[in-house]
């Protein structure tokens, strides 16, 4: 028993009936070392992840492809009510204005309402207060009756969309007119 002891495994193997198959080099079924199989195996294994990774690159090129050309679909379709609507209006531009006019009115706020569902919201700006992250001001009017800063016409409408500024209102802004020194002649005219 102690003479086994101080045998080396790979004796011992041989020794209990092992093939040594489980020992580096050793000779498997085939005649070719462990190490050999294993390599060719390994090799198989990254051929094929390569070629999945090359499949799903592919896909998702594809999808994006397909996102691009049709991700403005549902907005398109739900705009599509409203180009039908004006070109009805356009139809009866024979009728009186007034009816026109309230048609032409009832599409804007229908537009509106279904481009709410996206997300866009008209930023509120006549008689507030300008605010330059919000507002462009076009024109600066003297106005006795508004204090300085207040809006007072929209020449066009701002937008938010999901809570961020898409477009800036422009608007018209009231100054606070030029201070009286005194003598009748405004602060600075230097008369």
């Amino acid at each position: 028993m102690e003479d086994r002891e101080k045998e080396s495994p790979q004796a011992e193997a041989v020794a209990e009936g092992s093939t040594g198959e489980d020992f580096e080099g050793a000779p498997v079924s085939g005649g070719e070392p462990a190490e050999t199989v294993d390599a060719a195996k390994l090799k198989e294994q990254f051929a094929y992840l390569a070629a999945e990774f090359e499949n799903f690159r592919k896909r998702v090129a594809r999808e994006r492809e397909a996102q691009a050309a049709f991700g403005n679909e549902q907005l398109l379709l739900a705009i599509l009510p409203f180009l039908d609507n004006l070109e009805r209006a356009m139809g009866q531009a024979v009728a009186s204005a007034e009816a026109l006019l309230s048609g032409v009115r009832m599409t804007h706020d229908q537009f509106l309402q279904e481009l709410r569902k996206f997300g866009l919201e008209q930023l509120p700006a006549q008689g507030g207060t300008f605010d330059p992250s919000l507002h462009e001001a076009i024109a600066s009017v003297p106005s006795s009756g508004k204090p300085g800063g207040t809006i007072l016409a929209e020449a066009r409408n701002g937008y938010l969309l999901h809570g961020r500024l898409l477009r800036p209102a422009q608007v018209t802004v009231a100054a606070a007119p030029p201070e009286d020194d005194g003598d009748g002649a405004p602060a600075g005219s230097g008369e």
